[in-house]
């Protein structure tokens, strides 16, 4: 299987086409959520893949979230989790779709629509990967798990968050994971694999004051005080520093580089001052070597002749492992001007464990990368700068991979934005490694 050829399969098509079919969006509170496509899609799944529900018990968590578990008679292993998630993004205006956003139509050589990449791809590729090897007669001797998430996408409440109680789930069972893999990392040149997470949350900077008519604007405004806020927090990032997980991804993606960034990348402590210097021109880069702070939201008075008498800004917060919530508010209020609130718009974050780098399974991995897309393919460990549901398993899971299984090509489209779309000749080689990870795990 080695270097497997891209090439099609009608039937991953035909599954992909269908899944993309169904407008599973998901919404912050569930209530708002359209239940029917996620009704749908998992009467889908049934008719699709009818070996894995024959043999894997299927739990509903929360409203729409599932879980699938192949019991092993005499478990020799720690279980193993695969998850995925149902939930899709709106479609964004339609009239900039080449092809409708859930046609799951099949041109150009791509599966076109929203969630064809995220997240329905990956989902594919575990379903498949689970039906074809009970049909070849394929019995684990761990536990096995697939979880598809139902509310990914948005900003939940742990006590509605699918992934969240999935992982309360298996906590409360004393289940304790071998392994679990997520969306995340793709092969493109190498195989990115994300080892770790940076935090997401939401800061809202405010201010408050007596208001009035325009005419009489005063010193100044509320707004105007948000406004020298947003100016002190860009004006004043938090330090660069570098994590040993960041160190070993540069290294390991410096030869993809040519000239001075190969040198820098090559031996980033060394080069330390170019490094930095090199990530002020480079947001991908900048993004790993910090937390990150990105003023997206500002709200004021909702006419212009009046003066507002409460004013706000929403910064969204991307926190580097190691980094607390505590540092960045101490950090904010030595930068902000006098009059400045600051509070947290979400829940307490949650802050995903970094996998170790010399793990038993992290070695099966690389070996069953290497035997799907090549022994040539070079593995770069990985810090993820969004985050994904993998987060909340760190109670049940040290082994955090974060790594969809596939090739990526410039044909693909964006996800999140209009016209996202997969090549379907992907497909086979995403079903492929999930295959070769669960064999190389059983033996």
């Amino acid at each position: 299987m080695d270097k497997l050829t891209l090439q099609a399969n009608s039937v991953y098509t035909r599954h992909l086409q269908d899944m993309v079919r169904f407008p599973t969006v998901s919404t912050e509170n569930d209530g708002a959520t359209d239940w029917e496509p996620f009704d749908g899609f998992r009467s889908f799944l049934e008719k699709a893949y009818p070996l894995l529900h024959r043999n894997m018990q299927r739990v509903m968590i929360g409203h729409g979230s599932l879980l699938f578990h192949w019991k092993a008679e005499h478990a020799r292993k720690k279980p193993v989790l695969f998850m995925a998630h149902q939930d899709v993004v709106p479609a964004g205006e339609e009239r900039k779709w080449i092809y409708p956003p859930f046609s799951g139509q099949l041109a150009e050589g791509c599966v076109w629509g929203r969630g064809s990449v995220d997240c329905k791809a990956m989902l594919l590729f575990l379903m498949e990967a689970a039906e074809e090897l009970f049909r070849e007669g394929f019995r684990p001797c761990f536990d096995f798990y697939i979880a598809l998430g139902h509310n990914e996408e948005v900003f939940a409440a742990k006590d509605i968050k699918g992934s969240a109680l999935t992982a309360a789930y298996l906590q409360e069972r004393g289940v304790e994971l071998g392994c679990l893999f997520d969306e995340g990392g793709k092969v493109a040149g190498g195989a990115a694999v994300s080892l770790g997470e940076k935090t997401a949350t939401d800061i809202v900077l405010y201010a408050d004051g007596t208001g009035g008519h325009a005419a009489r604007p005063g010193k100044g405004t509320v707004l105007g005080l948000i406004g020298k806020a947003i100016a002190a927090v860009e004006d004043n990032p938090m330090p660069y520093r570098l994590l040993p997980l960041v160190k070993a991804q540069l290294q390991a993606s410096a030869a993809s580089y040519a000239g001075e960034k190969q040198k820098i990348f090559s031996d980033p402590e060394a080069y330390w001052p170019q490094v930095c210097a090199s990530a002020k021109e480079d947001s991908q880069l900048d993004a790993l070597l910090h937390t990150t702070f990105a003023v997206t939201m500002a709200k004021g008075s909702e006419r212009s002749n009046v003066v507002p008498s409460h004013a706000e800004a929403v910064v969204n917060v991307r926190l580097l492992p190691g980094d607390t919530t505590e540092q960045v508010l101490l950090h904010l209020k030595k930068i902000l001007p006098a009059g400045v609130n600051i509070r947290f718009s979400h829940n307490t974050p949650v802050f995903a464990p970094v996998t170790p780098f010399d793990t038993v399974e992290f070695r099966l991995l690389k070996t069953a990368i290497h035997e799907v897309y090549g022994t040539d393919t070079q593995i770069v460990p990985s810090l993820l700068t969004g985050a994904t549901d993998s987060r909340y398993y760190g109670g049940v899971c040290s082994n955090i991979f974060r790594f969809s299984g596939r090739y990526h090509t410039p044909a693909f489209g964006d996800i999140h934005r209009e016209n996202e779309k997969i090549p379907e000749n992907v497909l086979p080689a995403g079903v492929a490694f999930f295959k070769t990870f669960l064999k190389k795990y059983q033996d």
